[in-house]
């Protein structure tokens, strides 16, 4: 999936506090996909007005989210951070992309993977899809983050904050 190369492309105009809950939804789609290179997510950091630099969170961030045997310590694989079965995870996600008219991309991350969550909520978002949006952050933003936030290792209080920053925007879109 690949939302955020077309982001803003919805029918009629939207109010300015669900513009901006697209936009972010596609900035943290963007940081957390691990396809981008190092500038777009660094562009998504500031966008997304998260403390300091991406340049002094990167090897932290990247060893936290991205890399690891067998897995890195904080998975962006919901099935995996969340410990349950990933076939029938992955298959409501692509139903909720078959809903939201979404093609598969040639370059694309598992269904499970946090990028594309992020890309089909920005995308429920744009179309007012309120049942859609709620049952997004309920079923999946929020367990991850809280999840996510409960396996962070101790001592990264910038990562902390980065967490925290999505748990707000994650919990924001329900209220």
């Amino acid at each position: 999936m690949n939302v955020a190369a077309d982001a803003g492309t919805g029918a009629g105009p939207m109010a300015p506090a669900m513009r901006s809950a697209t936009l972010r939804m596609l900035a943290w789609a963007r940081l957390w996909s691990p396809l981008l290179d190092e500038r777009r997510r660094a562009e998504a950091w500031e966008a997304l007005g998260l403390p300091g630099s991406f340049e002094a969170q990167r090897l932290d961030y990247w060893n936290t989210f991205h890399a690891g045997v067998p897995q890195p310590p904080v998975p962006l694989q919901l099935h995996a951070l969340l410990q349950c079965d990933g076939g029938p995870l992955r298959e409501t996600l692509l139903r909720v992309a078959e809903h939201l008219d979404i093609e598969m991309s040639v370059h694309r991350l598992p269904p499970d993977h946090l990028a594309p969550i992020c890309e089909l909520q920005a995308l429920a978002i744009e179309r007012e899809e309120s049942v859609l949006v709620e049952g997004l952050a309920n079923r999946f933003l929020l367990p991850w983050v809280q999840a996510a936030l409960g396996t962070l290792p101790a001592g990264e209080p910038g990562l902390r904050a980065l967490l925290q920053a999505f748990a707000d925007d994650a919990q924001a879109i329900t209220d």
